[in-house]
């Protein structure tokens, strides 16, 4: 037998096996027969008598080649393959309990906070303290939660609890997420008398840092009160760096939520030129340094005083390319397409359709596609119809 064939016998499993069953038939034909395999150089078979060749479930228990089935037919099962089953299925059964432990806690701990009434969250806080820590931030969220429910009713704490709400509003200084929380419930619901002095202090505070001016900023909006006007004009005329977009974008804001929102028949003497006077005053920043300044303004504008003289900036926000070159994320230019077409459609801006119709019929973004079509479905003017018919 040339090395070749000897080489692809011992290779092979099935040569194994059939060498094998030769090797026990000769045994059990007789010891002649048996002799004469062992002695004749012509018969002798080196895959019997060479130890390679010997079946390795004999010759070297516990190590089995490829393909060999042990003797008892059970499949091959290494020790470390124990592992697995001894330690992670029950680290996995420990991490679904402690998950289910968490998610039940703060379903009843939120349902728990729900129920309270705005007053015992201010009496919570102040026993709480105002530690970074999660239960305390928790209550100021609720408590700002509820505080807009309240405004919405025209409800306003009585004076005994907004005085408790400005301890805390003192106490919470020091913690930024508590403090925001309380600053909304106070300039939504705080007795005007006691509040604005407060919040207009920080204001008039050279020392105070830019996080807690546009906090003090944004309760003042959030009074809705023509007393807060005078102090948010005079913060406005102190930051005109480029800096200060932010702090002059959140004055901005609050001036449209105090002058802002459809004509009254019933507004006061006193609210009709103050609406014109803020109107006046938003459109010297239609051409503001900062972008997000100038946008915003143009949509102000026309959302709360139906004002037309932003409809240029709003017409460059229905364009996709103009929006990339800003450098927005998508999130963000999606937000603004849809401003736009909302604002351009409440003025009934004629130009604007054929970009709006694009919008209507391109699938790039469904939430523009849905703003379109119920502008497209809603605009105000009848010559617009016949423009669409």
């Amino acid at each position: 037998m040339s090395p070749a064939e000897d080489a692809s016998h011992v290779a092979a499993p099935d040569a194994l096996t059939q060498w094998g069953g030769a090797a026990s038939g000769a045994s059990a034909s007789g010891e002649g027969s048996a002799g004469s395999a062992v002695t004749s150089p012509e018969v002798t078979s080196p895959e019997v008598t060479s130890p390679e060749v010997t079946s390795p479930e004999v010759t070297s228990p516990g190590v089995l080649s490829p393909g060999v089935i042990p003797q008892n037919g059970a499949p091959l099962k290494k020790r470390f393959f124990l592992l697995p089953e001894l330690f992670i299925v029950p680290l996995l059964v420990v991490t679904v309990l402690v998950t289910i432990m968490v998610l039940v806690y703060v379903f009843f701990a939120s349902a728990a906070e729900e129920s309270r009434s705005i007053g015992r969250l201010i009496a919570d806080l102040k026993v709480e303290g105002v530690l970074d820590r999660q239960t305390p931030v928790r209550s100021a969220h609720s408590l700002a939660i509820l505080a807009a429910g309240m405004e919405a009713r025209g409800v306003k704490l009585d004076e005994k609890d907004t005085r408790a709400l400005i301890d805390v509003f003192h106490q919470s200084r020091g913690n930024a997420a508590i403090h925001r929380y309380v600053v909304l419930a106070l300039g939504r619901v705080g007795q005007e008398d006691l509040v604005l002095p407060l919040i207009e202090s920080v204001l008039a505070d050279p020392d105070s840092e830019t996080g807690a001016r546009i906090e003090a900023v944004r309760g003042l909006g959030l009074s809705r009160s023509v007393k807060a006007v005078g102090a948010l004009e005079k913060e406005l005329r102190s930051c005109e760096r480029s800096e200060d977009w932010e702090l002059r974008a959140g004055i901005l804001q609050a001036l449209t939520n105090v002058a802002g929102g459809p004509p009254q028949p019933s507004a006061s003497a006193e609210e009709r030129p103050m609406r014109r006077e803020v109107a006046g005053v938003l459109r010297r920043y239609l051409d503001d340094q900062s972008p997000v300044v100038a946008r915003n303004v143009a949509m102000w504008l026309a959302e709360s005083f139906q004002d037309p003289s932003g409809v240029p900036t709003l017409r460059r926000l229905l364009d996709w390319k103009y929006l990339e070159a800003q450098k927005l994320t998508p999130e963000e230019q999606a937000l603004y397409l849809c401003r736009a077409i909302e604002c351009l459609s409440k003025l009934g801006d004629e130009e604007s359709l054929p970009k709006i119709r694009e919008h209507a019929k391109e699938n790039r973004n469904y939430k523009v596609k849905n703003t379109a079509l119920r502008a497209l479905s809603s605009v105000p003017f009848p010559k617009i119809e016949s423009v669409r018919s």
